[in-house]
């Protein structure tokens, strides 16, 4: 495991604090899942991207995919 530190202003940490507490957990365990978070939709977003360009600009509607998967 790595430990790391960060520098917050007063107002900036105290606006964490409150998060994390309104979440009922620590600001530790917020400030790493909202890192974690951050990073997912980093992925999501890269992943998306690459199918755009590998799919040359080709969608299919909603309903398509729902008849595609027999989603109901």
């Amino acid at each position: 495991m790595t430990v790391t530190s960060l520098r917050f202003k007063d107002d900036q940490y105290k606006k964490v604090k409150d998060l994390a507490k309104f979440y009922g957990i620590s600001v530790t365990e917020f400030m790493r899942q909202t890192v974690m978070d951050r990073i997912n939709d980093e992925n999501d977003y890269n992943d998306a991207i690459k199918n755009l360009k590998e799919s040359h600009g080709k969608t299919v509607k909603r309903d398509e995919i729902i008849k595609r998967l027999n989603i109901q």
